[in-house]
């Protein structure tokens, strides 16, 4: 079949500036004077700037995953029970998924698979190929060494040349002490635990990586791109030179570390933030004197990106993270559920997770090429941008003496905490907006709430090791046949000799959502209210009143509507009878100039606390001096305004108590 040829494709495209200049020349005539690099441009948290625009240049991929490979699609398998965990698994391999998260849960109880025996993994893996199908173990802080080895003996009871599976160990010292804040054993035995892990996991014939060093952890507590990044080579020097000091050679050393990321919304910063990782990789590698080789990088959505109130929001912000790891050259990919801020994941979520990333691979063909981002003139200036950051970072760090001292003194947590502040302050005015939450929130939102399963008690301690457990490789291969011969995570936990260490500063999870959402969960159980005196016609007011209400329902807050237009006397006798404490003079400036301090002053004799939306160029003063006490503008500290209108607004709710009773 052929067809005549045709102009109609091209004549729209052909009436766009050619080239850069031309774009930026018309661009200034559409802005009207506003700076263009203003309107387009930005800095990242670190200050790194961010091209809007840049000229294309000429390619150069960065060595990562195959092109044509597809990542591996990883799925999330935290249910308690291994029955349940093992119809997940399967449902998720035979409908997308390539690969499996396996989420542990802690010793004290938690979230996560209970799996503490041969018997229960076996039973959460039953008919899952492990020759086939990737795992990635997400293990309980400080359970490395016995999940390792719990793993170890199921592939020794199955048959299973080791050296046939893909097991990313997860083992990541650093991550459990920012987690906890202490250390079960002295450094040094921890050291020398991990080596005697490797070593054992070596001796038996896995090749996968014993390390994953947990990025995800410094993202989730608020570390910045370049924190994130400086962190990772930091760790990485502290786990090799853990192994170098116990034996182990610097090649097996480097080979034996894998690296977990966070990808968020920021579609081109998550992109260039892993680009750059493979970069300083590779220059880490030389500067120990090693050839280049790939490491694997996993990613998982960001936790500290996901709300509470309108979760469906998260399925965009997971699709966005989802293909910015892929195209970030990610070797393997978990997406979190769309409800997992709700502490929890019905099969609904579950199958929406797996199926964003089968979208992504299947919809994009992003996997095809090699380093699909390389010559993106933008991505590509962020990306060296963010190594130099990262590279600076990592220096400043190994001044400081490494990351475990900086870590146990409190030097890393403080920098992280600064960067939180500077992030907090940019949620709080939404100069970071949040869709669903901080902007365009639902008024009228139901909240949520995910049944959690009940877990399993955990197995019992019933076959003593004997002696206590030492750390090297031959105590890994007790550990391991103790497993083979039932022994549970309790009877191992039982012969470890524990000494805690001095403790640290343990972070938590910085969630950018959290604040907003404690004042809409106080303010909205109290169906709190302020009243907006609609000053003018619709036209004049509509745009001011619309800001306020969405102001106000970012933090729980309704909003009684006044009469339209009405004078001072009318609008003030509705405000009264609103039982309103708080009212908000919303129009625009001629009418704040035609009957604003009418009808704020009127309002202020009803016993009114009186704001006005706006802050005119003209008549402020005066607009003062009637009684307003508070402009409320774009670019505030929204928060802080809330928290100011919350007791107000509350007393709405009183009065129609007190007036119901």
């Amino acid at each position: 079949m052929t067809t005549e040829p045709t102009t109609r494709a091209t004549a729209f495209a052909a009436e766009f500036p050619a080239s850069e200049e031309e774009w930026r020349k018309a661009a200034d005539a559409a802005l009207k004077g506003r700076p263009l690099d203003r309107a387009l441009g930005r800095s990242t948290i670190d200050g790194v700037p961010v091209d809007a625009i840049a000229p294309r240049v000429e390619a150069k991929p960065i060595a990562g995953r195959p092109a044509g490979a597809p990542w591996i699609a990883m799925t999330r398998i935290d249910l308690p029970d291994a029955k349940a965990a093992n119809a997940q698994a399967l449902e998720d391999l035979n409908n997308g998924a390539s690969g499996l998260s396996l989420v542990f849960a802690p010793p004290g109880g938690g979230d996560g698979l209970v799996a503490d025996t041969v018997e229960r993994l076996d039973a959460a893996l039953a008919g899952v190929l492990l020759d086939l199908a990737p795992i990635h173990l997400d293990v309980a802080p400080f359970e490395g060494r016995a999940t390792a080895a719990l793993v170890a003996a199921l592939v020794e009871k199955r048959g299973l040349d080791p050296a046939s599976t893909t097991v990313l160990f997860g083992a990541d010292l650093i991550r459990n002490l920012i987690r906890t804040g202490a250390l079960p054993n002295p450094w040094p035995e921890m050291r020398a635990r991990f080596a005697g892990t490797v070593k054992a996991l070596r001796a038996r014939g896995f090749v996968s990586p014993v390390a994953m060093l947990d990025m995800r952890v410094a993202h989730s507590v608020g570390a910045s791109e370049a924190q994130e990044l400086g962190t990772a080579l930091a760790s990485a020097t502290e786990h090799v030179r853990a192994l170098l000091d116990n034996g182990v050679d610097l090649d097996t050393a480097a080979d034996a570390m894998a690296f977990a990321f966070a990808c968020d919304a920021d579609q081109f910063a998550s992109i260039a933030k892993l680009r750059a990782f493979r970069l300083l990789w590779a220059a880490w590698r030389r500067e120990a004197g090693l050839r280049e080789k790939a490491v694997h990088v996993h990613a998982e959505t960001s936790r500290r990106m996901m709300t509470r109130r309108d979760p469906q929001t998260n399925m965009v912000r997971t699709a966005i993270a989802a293909f910015a790891a892929g195209v970030g050259g990610a070797d393997s990919v978990t997406v979190l559920p769309y409800t997992f801020a709700l502490d929890g994941a019905d099969a609904d979520a579950r199958r929406l997770a797996r199926n964003t990333q089968a979208m992504v691979i299947e919809e994009s063909n992003a996997h095809r090429v090699a380093d699909p981002a390389a010559g993106a003139g933008a991505i590509e200036a962020l990306t060296e941008r963010f190594a130099e950051a990262g590279w600076s970072a990592f220096r400043a760090i190994e001044r400081s003496g490494g990351l475990h001292p900086a870590v146990m003194g409190g030097a890393w947590q403080a920098g992280i905490s600064e960067t939180r502040k500077a992030r907090a302050a940019l949620v709080a005015t939404r100069q970071t907006p949040i869709v669903g939450v901080s902007e365009f929130p639902q008024g009228s939102e139901q909240p949520m709430s995910i049944k959690r399963p009940a877990a399993p008690p955990p197995a019992p301690a019933t076959q003593p090791l004997g002696e206590d457990l030492g750390d090297g490789p031959a105590d890994f291969e007790r550990i391991v046949s103790a497993l083979l011969a039932g022994a549970s995570f309790a009877d191992i936990r039982a012969a470890m000799r524990l000494a805690p260490s001095a403790a640290s500063v343990a972070l938590d999870l910085d969630r950018s959502a959290e604040s907003f959402e404690a004042l809409w969960a106080a303010n909205g159980a109290d169906e709190a209210r302020a009243f907006l005196a609609l000053i003018g016609p619709v036209a004049r007011h509509a745009a001011r009143a619309g800001f306020v209400r969405n102001l106000l329902a970012a933090g729980g807050l309704g909003a009684i509507e006044g009469p339209a237009g009405a004078d001072a006397e009318t609008t003030a006798a509705a405000f009264a009878d609103s039982g309103a404490g708080l009212a908000i003079v919303c129009g625009a400036d001629d009418g704040y100039a035609a009957d604003g301090e009418a009808v704020v002053a009127a309002l202020k004799a009803r016993g009114a606390t009186v704001w006005l939306a706006g802050r005119p160029k003209d008549g402020a003063e005066a607009l003062e001096a009637a009684g307003v006490s508070r402009f409320v503008t774009a670019g505030d500290d929204a928060l802080a305004t809330l928290q100011e209108a919350g007791p107000l607004a509350r007393q709405t709710a009183a009065r129609a108590a007190g007036g119901a009773s």
